[in-house]
């Protein structure tokens, strides 16, 4: 037997573990990237569902017949507004931890009316300043219209805003 019929060399060996170490790690790379991008758009779709579920409550409140004081709406947990929870909704709680919440899950803080969401990904929200997200539903005052009659009530609409924690 020849010596170039026994195989790879060491060094080829070598070689080729150190091109498969660089390729599992850009591969993993890539994986970490996009399941930051998979949580912003899960975030991003829940905010949506919210904001639209308190647009359609406030429009049904001015409807004829109805109680236009929408300020039930800054006291309720908005995910109650939604046809289903998300399915990492871990409740309603008061003055909630970290460790309460846990990383990548909803929850509602009861003390002052939020709507907190733990980032499991820290690169999901570039701008984020905390692994914590915090909204709240507010009440917006509308500019009263010169054409409106003196009597007519105050427009009013709701959103739901993100806050510094």
């Amino acid at each position: 037997m020849t010596a170039k019929q026994r195989g790879a060399s060491l060094l080829e060996f070598a070689v080729a573990v150190v091109v498969v170490g660089i390729l599992m790690g850009l591969l993993l790379q890539r994986l970490w990237y996009y399941q930051g991008e998979a949580e912003q758009a899960a975030v991003q779709m829940t905010v949506a569902s919210v904001r639209a579920a308190l647009e359609i409550k406030a429009a049904q409140a001015k409807l004829p017949g109805r109680s236009t004081d929408l300020t039930f709406l800054t006291e309720e947990n908005p995910l109650d507004l939604l046809k289903a929870k998300p399915a990492n909704y871990a409740g309603e709680l008061f003055s909630p931890s970290n460790e309460d919440v846990g990383a990548g899950n909803w929850c509602f803080d009861r003390t002052d009316k939020s709507l907190i969401y733990l980032l499991n990904f820290g690169n999901s929200f570039i701008d984020a300043q905390t692994k914590r997200l915090k909204f709240k539903v507010k009440l917006l005052r509308l500019p009263h219209s010169p054409a409106k009659p003196s009597g007519a009530p105050e427009t009013v609409g709701v959103a739901l805003e993100q806050v510094k924690d």
